[in-house]
C-alpha cells in the first residue's frame, strides 16, 4: 500500500486499548486519524498526549465522517458485534476486537458473516503472539517433524474462564494442531465469589473455570486438565516421534521417543522477540489490509473458541455427555465477567484487580 494507512482506534483510553494506541502512534507507516472513546477527560488526555487531533464518542460518528483502512475495537464484549458489523458495511478493510468476541454464538455468527460478505479483514484477540513463535512451531509441526499427531493437551486447564480467558489456550491448541474439535465432554467449576449474571439471566450461563476432553479431526484427542495455575505450559501435543511443550517464554521442542529423544533447536527459536508485543499484533492489520482474506488470529479463531467453551458448559450440564459441534442451537452463550461485559467505567475497576483507570504515563 502507497502511504500511510489511515487508522482508528476505538476505546483507545482503556486499559487494553492504550497499548493499541502507543503502538501505531509509533509505527511508521500509521496515521492515527481519530481516537474513539466515551470516557472524554482521559480520551482527550490521550489524543493531546500522542497527537491524534480528531476525537469522537461512537463509532457511527468516526464512520459518518471517514472511513479509515483499519479499525482497532477495544470496548466491553457487548459493544463488539455492532461495531464490527458497523466497520465492515462502511467498507474498513481491516478491523480487530478483543476477546471473547461476543456473548453469543449467533452474534460471533453475525460478525464473522458480515465481515465476509462485505470484504473486511476481521482479526481477534492476541492469542498467535502470547507465546514465542508459535505460528513457526505450528507450522514445524505441521510439516511432520514429530510425525503424525497421537495427543494432545491444556495441561494448566482452564483455572478462571472458560471463554473470557480460556479462549486463548483453545486458539493456540487450535493454531498447533491445526485441528477443529468435533466433540467435547465437559466438567465446570463454581465461578469466581462475587460473579453475578446480568439481571433476568441465568445465573448458570456465567463464565467460570471448566476442564475435559475435546475430540479433535483426524481421531486425537486433546485433555484439557483440572485447573493448575503453577503450571507453565499452555498447550502439550504429542507425535509418533516427539513432543512439543508451548511454554513461556519459549516453546520446547523434543525429537524422538524414550531414551532416544532430545530437545531441537530449529532456527525460529533463536528469533528475538518484538521491542513491543503490540508490533505483530497490528502489524497482521496492515498486511490483512493489502491481502484480503482472512487475517491472523481472526474472528472465526475466536468464534470456534467460544463454540467450544459453550459446548463443555452445555456438556457438564448435562451430566457431561458427548456433545457434537457445530452446535445447532446457535442462540447459547455465556456471559463473561462483568469488566470484560461492560468495561471498567461501568463495571468498576477494581472487579477484575485494577487500581483505577488508565493513565497516559502508566
Amino acid at each position: 500500500m502507497k502511504g500511510k494507512y489511515r487508522v482508528a482506534v476505538v476505546g483507545g483510553a482503556g486499559t487494553w486499548g492504550r497499548n493499541y494506541l502507543r503502538t501505531f502512534a509509533a509505527h511508521p507507516d500509521c496515521e492515527i486519524v481519530a481516537l474513539v472513546d466515551r470516557a472524554r477527560d482521559r480520551r482527550q488526555a490521550f489524543a493531546d498526549h500522542y497527537g491524534v487531533k480528531t476525537v469522537f464518542d461512537e463509532v457511527e460518528e468516526l464512520l459518518a465522517r471517514e472511513v479509515p483502512d483499519v479499525v482497532s475495537i477495544i470496548l466491553p464484549v457487548s459493544a463488539n458485534p455492532g461495531a464490527v458489523m458497523a466497520c465492515a458495511r462502511a467498507g474498513v478493510k481491516a478491523v480487530s476486537c478483543e476477546k471473547p468476541i461476543s456473548v453469543s454464538l449467533a452474534e460471533a455468527d453475525a460478525m464473522v458473516d458480515c465481515c465476509r460478505q462485505h470484504g473486511t479483514a476481521l482479526a481477534c484477540g492476541t492469542a498467535h503472539w502470547e507465546v514465542h513463535a508459535l505460528l513457526d512451531t505450528a507450522a514445524w509441526i505441521g510439516a511432520g517433524d514429530i510425525g503424525p499427531l497421537t495427543g494432545a493437551a491444556i495441561p494448566q486447564g482452564i483455572p478462571n474462564e472458560i471463554a473470557g480467558a480460556g479462549c486463548v489456550q483453545l486458539t493456540m491448541m487450535r493454531a498447533l494442531t491445526g485441528r477443529e474439535v468435533e466433540w467435547v465432554e465437559g466438567w465446570t467449576l463454581p465461578p469466581a465469589p462475587g460473579w453475578k449474571a446480568p439481571p433476568g439471566t441465568d445465573e448458570e450461563d456465567i463464565d467460570c473455570p471448566a476442564y475435559g476432553r475435546l475430540g479433535l479431526s483426524g481421531g486425537i484427542i486433546c485433555e484439557i486438565a483440572q485447573p493448575n495455575p503453577v503450571l507453565a505450559c499452555r498447550v502439550w501435543v504429542e507425535g509418533e516421534a516427539g513432543q512439543v511443550w508451548l511454554n513461556p517464554p519459549r516453546p520446547v521442542l523434543i525429537q524422538g521417543l524414550g531414551p532416544n529423544s532430545s530437545p531441537v533447536y530449529p532456527d525460529f527459536l533463536h528469533t528475538t522477540e518484538p521491542p513491543d508485543f503490540f508490533l505483530p499484533v497490528i502489524e497482521r492489520l496492515l498486511r490483512a489490509c493489502d491481502q484480503g482474506g482472512e487475517a491472523q488470529c481472526s474472528g472465526h479463531d475466536y468464534r470456534q473458541a467460544l463454540e467450544i467453551a459453550i459446548a463443555l458448559k452445555r456438556s457438564a450440564k448435562e451430566n457431561h455427555r458427548r456433545v457434537y459441534l457445530p452446535l445447532k442451537d446457535r442462540s447459547q452463550l455465556i456471559y463473561p465477567h462483568p469488566y470484560r461485559l461492560r468495561g471498567g467505567d461501568v463495571a468498576g475497576w477494581g472487579s477484575i484487580g485494577y487500581a483505577g483507570p488508565p493513565q497516559v504515563a502508566g
